[in-house]
């Protein structure tokens, strides 16, 4: 399975990175992992630059990888971790999408703009922003976003791709932690994967789980 990382190496001394492929390997040894973007010694880089609206870079770095290697693959965040329960058809949805005005300005432009495309072609708003990975076919993330002017606009991959060729999905929850370890073990347990914040490995106690569970499962 291809596993693909849209990245851009943060400022912090802690590499987020190298720890969700080591998580990623365990889960599947034998993963081909893809880093688009700044280069990482943890997989096959591939150089692309970047663009200054941030959304509108990451659909560019899947974009890339869609055109230049293609097939089915992952959509990976550097903070995505995997455990060995994770099911690729397990899709979690939380509600339908909606704009949040305590939402940066940034994510409320990328809703609204999936929201109108989708409504546009009669398509369901669900929101499957959960920080979950999730399967992609490359020639169809092609023909979809052929259809929209992404350099320019902020839109949202997964619910754009999820809600416009369909899936089955469960309602779930958003598998953004925060700092919580018990939250962490919790969706471990139910839906095999959780996301880290940006502060968690600030913190001793969560810097060992994530070594120290990773050691439990091998």
């Amino acid at each position: 399975m291809k596993y693909v990382y849209p990245y851009r190496k943060a400022q912090n001394k802690v590499d987020v990175l190298a720890h969700s492929i080591k998580w990623l390997r365990s889960f599947d040894p034998d993963a081909e992992v893809y880093i688009i973007g700044d280069p990482h010694p943890d997989g096959i880089h591939i150089p692309i630059s970047t663009l200054p609206i941030r959304g509108c870079d990451v659909t560019n770095k899947m974009m890339h990888f869609a055109w230049h290697i293609g097939g089915i693959f992952c959509y990976m965040n550097d903070d995505f971790f995997l455990g060995p329960n994770f099911r690729f058809d397990n899709i979690l949805s939380n509600g339908e999408m909606q704009i949040n005005e305590k939402h940066a300005p940034t994510y409320q432009e990328a809703m609204q703009n999936t929201i109108d495309f989708l409504k546009s072609v009669n398509k369901p708003i669900m929101n499957f922003e959960c920080h979950q990975p999730v399967l992609m076919d490359s020639d169809k993330l092609i023909g979809l976003f052929d259809r929209i002017t992404w350099k320019q606009h902020n839109h949202f991959i997964k619910s754009m791709y999820l809600n416009y060729y369909g899936c089955d999905h469960v309602p779930g929850e958003n598998l953004k932690v925060a700092n919580d370890i018990r939250k962490a073990q919790e969706f471990l347990s139910l839906y095999g994967s959780f996301s880290t914040s940006d502060t968690w490995f600030n913190q001793k106690a969560q810097r060992e789980f994530i070594t120290k569970r990773l050691a439990y499962f091998a």
